[in-house]
């Protein structure tokens, strides 16, 4: 009887063992999604963003600059005439610089300080002073930083002193710069550039030619005599 019991019993756990089983078999959880991992490439196209299109590039306004052809004879600016040295005439104080007209019948006399004539006269004869003088230094300063002279004119008589100017072009840029008669002529003839003088000022203060050229003794010269010499 107690076989019997103990082989019921024996059976019933192992029938309950059996059914247990499967149903409280642990259930393994499910795996984990794969985490998304961006590619180099990827992360690359999501960021990039192509870069503004440049701005056209901005060109500088470029000033047509007069080149020394443009005033040649009959290029003279309105109001001017072209003009060139005829002499230089000694005088007690300095020299008188005498500048012609085109038509070689009125002559305008400049007079100027001792340099300024020694200058001129080298200048005018093509001859050059063993040693530089001032007008040569000025030259070769405007050449070496990359000017050169255009023209120059006599513009106008204050008084009893001439106005001049000197012309010189660096780059684009034409510099006017005021300057005294006696040391605009002197740069004109080292660089070779016209002189132009104003009509008014040849109207104002010329002498006709003939009357210069009919007086040895210089005495109409002297009645022309504009300004202070060292001013000029």
């Amino acid at each position: 009887m107690i076989r019997s019991q103990a082989r019921v019993g024996l059976w019933a756990l192992l029938v309950a063992v059996a059914v247990c089983t499967p149903a409280c078999k642990r259930k393994t959880p499910p795996p984990p999604p794969a985490p998304v991992v961006a590619t180099a490439s990827a992360s690359k196209a999501a960021s990039y963003a192509p870069p503004p299109a440049a701005p056209d590039p901005v060109v500088p306004a470029s000033a047509e600059s007069p080149g020394a052809a443009a005033y040649a004879d009959g290029g003279a600016p309105k109001g001017y005439e072209l003009a060139k040295v005829l002499d230089v005439m000694d005088q007690d104080e300095g020299a008188a610089v005498l500048l012609v007209d085109p038509s070689g019948t009125i002559v305008l006399p400049i007079f100027v300080g001792g340099t300024e004539a020694l200058t001129i006269k080298l200048r005018l004869g093509g001859e050059h002073y063993p040693r530089p003088l001032t007008h040569d230094l000025l030259l070769s300063l405007v050449k070496e930083l990359g000017g050169h002279a255009v023209k120059v004119q006599v513009d106008e008589l204050r008084g009893d002193t001439f106005v001049g100017s000197v012309f010189v072009r660096t780059g684009t840029r034409v510099l006017q710069l005021d300057a005294r008669p006696s040391d605009a002529i002197a740069m004109a003839l080292g660089s070779g550039v016209p002189i132009f003088v104003s009509k008014s000022v040849m109207l104002a203060a010329g002498a006709r030619r003939e009357d210069l050229d009919h007086d040895p003794s210089g005495d109409a010269l002297g009645k022309h005599k504009r300004g202070n010499p060292v001013s000029l």
